[in-house]
């Protein structure tokens, strides 16, 4: 007898909106707790009750209401952060000039970046692994480049132990006591121009070319360069100072036994991932990381471009100095650093419905624009995870 196999869907576990008092969040129980306590004292104070009602009223229809298709309380946090980062920060940042005067200066950060830098660490035998130091919270952050099958095509028995293999990638981190912080995935996804098989086309590999025909084919590229749709893929692992073990010795100190725990994550990286059939590459360097911060800064400037069938490569020459930003510029719609426009969308919501392994694929093949998707994620020991499965349990219940 013969019997059909049953395709594995996925639920993804939505946001906690079910509140601290009554369904109501923390913004929405500040605001009408202080409309009422401004009602009392006006009417303590003698004022009319119109008067005294206003704050009451006031704080219901933002705590009730809607804007934009979003919850009018919503966007109270947001208006007074950017008021206060208006007032504190300005509009404009631009770098101090000359940025060359040193080779070996780190880069000068705005204030949203501030406390940042890269540095070296010492890896492998002849190799240095770059890492991004943040020296307000204590972090080293790696970033490993890495590649894998073409998902979308492969059968959807394949899909799901792809998807299997990467969830006993993050699942390894889920421990009582690890020292990495989180963990992300990010997708660049851009018009590729077709640089690699351009590349091939001016080499000698090929052997002798015929000219005319060579020379139509290339401005037939430059034509379709746009709808072809690169994708560069990294994953970054951190580890924290205040997660290392306090029982733990070492030569150095605490600085030097962070380095130590990021090589040693890293290399557990590598071993998992490689073990999840992705092909990861060896983390980069120091000097990779300013090219790849510059080129995330600037993605469209940075594109290598095609002219009579060379790349003519237009990223700006990086050094210590001139990893960061030059310019920044804030708006209520956007971000603008250096020549690019960055707008931000953040994901609030999953689906609700039980979704297939590929449902994101819509959206990562999407062509036409540049646009980089990241998803994060934050250990959670079993232990944790249990009393919030428990709690969520009750919630649900009652």
């Amino acid at each position: 007898m013969g019997s059909e196999r049953l395709e594995r869907t996925y639920r993804l576990e939505p946001l906690d909106s079910s509140g601290i008092f009554l369904g109501l969040g923390v913004v929405q129980c500040a605001l009408l707790g202080g409309g009422i306590t401004l009602g009392v004292a006006a009417l303590t104070s003698g004022a009319l009750l119109p008067v005294a009602a206003a704050p009451v009223i006031g704080a219901a229809v933002v705590s009730f209401t809607r804007i934009g298709g979003h919850a009018t309380w919503e966007w109270v946090p947001l208006l007074i952060g950017w008021v206060w980062a208006r007032l504190r920060r300005g509009r404009r940042w631009v770098a101090p000039l000359p940025l060359w005067s040193t080779t070996d200066g780190p880069a000068p950060m705005p204030p949203c970046l501030d406390g940042l830098d890269i540095v070296g660490i010492d890896w492998r035998a002849g190799m240095s692994l770059g890492a991004v130091r943040d020296r307000h919270r204590q972090t080293l952050t790696a970033v490993v480049p890495v590649s894998g099958p073409q998902f979308v095509v492969e059968p959807r028995g394949e899909q799901e132990r792809l998807l299997a293999g990467w969830g006993d990638l993050l699942g390894q981190y889920a421990v009582e006591r690890g020292v990495v912080a989180h963990l992300s995935w990010s997708d660049l996804a851009q018009p590729s121009g077709m640089g690699d098989h351009i590349a091939w086309l001016g080499s000698d590999d090929r052997g002798a070319p015929n000219q005319t025909a060579s020379a139509s084919y290339r401005e037939l590229l430059e034509v379709g360069t746009t709808s072809a749709i690169n994708h560069e893929a990294l994953v970054t692992i951190t580890v924290a100072r205040e997660r290392l073990s306090r029982h733990r010795a070492g030569k150095g100190g605490a600085n030097e036994q962070l380095r130590r725990a990021l090589v040693t994550s890293v290399e557990a990286l590598l071993r998992g991932l490689r073990s999840a059939d992705l092909a990861a590459s060896d983390p980069l360097d120091p000097a990779g990381l300013q090219r790849l911060i510059r080129s995330r800064i600037d993605p469209v400037g940075a594109r290598s471009r095609p002219r009579k069938g060379r790349l003519v490569e237009r990223l700006a020459l990086v050094r210590s100095p001139t990893a960061g930003p030059m310019a920044l510029e804030t708006d209520w719609r956007h971000l603008r650093a250096d020549g690019a426009f960055h707008r931000t969308w953040w994901i609030g919501t999953w689906p609700r419905l039980a979704v297939p392994p590929a449902w994101l694929e819509p959206f990562l093949s999407g062509g036409g624009v540049t646009r980089s998707m990241t998803v994060y994620f934050q250990p959670v020991s079993t232990h944790q995870s249990r009393r919030r499965i428990e709690r969520d349990l009750v919630k649900l219940e009652s």
